[in-house]
């Protein structure tokens, strides 16, 4: 639908999960629809069964499953997947309260330190997206500060005991922290910054104070957030469905505290409306639909876009789907050139000197080649 979006005429309306999306998009989506899963559960037979755990546990769903299923009658589901879940959910229960125990810590620190600090993804959603500590997973904790507090805010890690094995990267025991000066790893990957100018300080001065893990943070505003959410979706290819997820449940929660006006006008600000659109088609899939929003380009998608888009409406990404897209969101084709070759090889992990560069080209090939094919291997499995 064209024409400028308001508060008033946007709308995010909940409707059915796509076929393509099976069981495993009845288990994800935020709409339930219990009959429709019962249905299909009943279905499978134990070998439907197992693998349906194994495409729950390649999609990292196992916290929603286990939810979606327990509203269900007892006697409709295969014992064996109830209580598979049901353990799936406890371990994971456990291990969110004991990193956030942790992220608690590390947050007080960079408070004593005087360092403002957001927590990206991770714990944040977990309380803030789903409220229980069973239902999202994550493997590090994703913390955003502004670029003068990044010796400060090392240090204070440095000083709670953690070890810097690689740069933002630290780590102590099974706690691992990515530390930020920018939302979309612009550190490893420049180009993302020059195509993609999200301005960090805004982002702060924005922000308002509040409580991750019972410890101080500071609390992007929806729209920011949601326009994080959407990115990252896209930088990583659409490659699980609990990604997806994120964005749908965000979408379905937080419908009446969007600014509409504001996120389009911040996604073109940022050079992502392109990137922000292509998330709210795929939220379409679990789903949760956004009417009334104009996020389209001046230009017509070309056929390489709706290709790939098709593609990720049919759960069948394509490997490195996400570098292809916000490759085509970049506005000059030396823009474009630029961030893939830093998506596909970054500046950093390039050896010195252009013979090395060139006899290194050709391992560089093979295991983009093979990576790219082992994604497409494990999606074909799980899909």
């Amino acid at each position: 639908m064209s024409g400028a979006a308001s508060p008033r005429s946007v709308r995010v309306v909940e409707g059915t999960v796509s076929p393509a999306a099976g069981i495993a998009g009845l288990l994800a989506s935020p709409v339930p629809d219990d009959a429709a899963l019962a249905a299909s559960l009943r279905t499978l037979d134990s070998r439907g069964v197992a693998a349906l755990l194994e495409r729950i546990s390649y999609h990292r769903l196992d916290g929603l499953a286990h939810r979606a299923v327990s509203r269900l009658p007892q006697d409709t589901i295969d014992p064996w997947l109830r209580s598979s879940l049901k353990r799936r959910a406890q371990r994971l229960a456990a291990a969110t309260l004991s990193q956030a125990l942790a992220l608690a810590e590390i947050l007080e620190a960079l408070e004593r330190s005087g360092v403002p600090v957001v927590v990206m993804r991770g714990l944040r959603a977990v309380e803030w997206i789903y409220g229980e500590p069973s239902v999202r997973p994550f493997e590090d904790h994703d913390l955003l500060v502004l670029p003068a507090d990044r010796p400060a805010a090392g240090s204070a890690l440095k000083r709670s005991g953690f070890d810097e094995p690689a740069e933002g990267l630290f780590r102590r025991g099974g706690v691992f922290v990515d530390l930020h000066i920018d939302p979309l790893g612009a550190r490893r990957r420049p180009s993302r910054n020059l195509i993609f100018p999200v301005p960090v300080r805004d982002l702060f001065e924005r922000a308002t104070p509040g409580l991750v893990a019972g410890a101080p943070a500071l609390l992007l505003e929806p729209e920011d957030d949601l326009l994080l959410l959407a990115i990252h979706l896209v930088k990583h290819s659409f490659d699980r469905l609990v990604r997806t997820a994120d964005v749908a449940h965000f979408l379905s929660r937080y419908r009446g505290a969007l600014d509409w006006v504001l996120l389009t006008q911040r996604a073109r600000a940022w050079g992502a409306h392109r990137v922000v659109a292509w998330a709210l088609q795929a939220a379409s899939v679990l789903g949760v639909c956004t009417r009334g929003i104009d996020l389209s380009p001046s230009d017509a998608p070309g056929r390489l876009e709706r290709y790939l888009l098709s593609r990720v409406l049919e759960l069948r990404p394509l490997p490195y789907t996400g570098e292809l897209l916000m490759a085509l969101a970049a506005p000059t084709l030396r823009s474009r050139t630029m961030f893939l070759l830093d998506a596909f090889w970054p500046e950093s992990e390039r050896p010195r000197g252009a013979l090395r560069r060139t006899s290194a080209l050709p391992r560089r090939v093979f295991d983009l080649a093979t990576g790219g094919a082992r994604h497409f291997a494990d999606r074909r499995r799980f899909r």
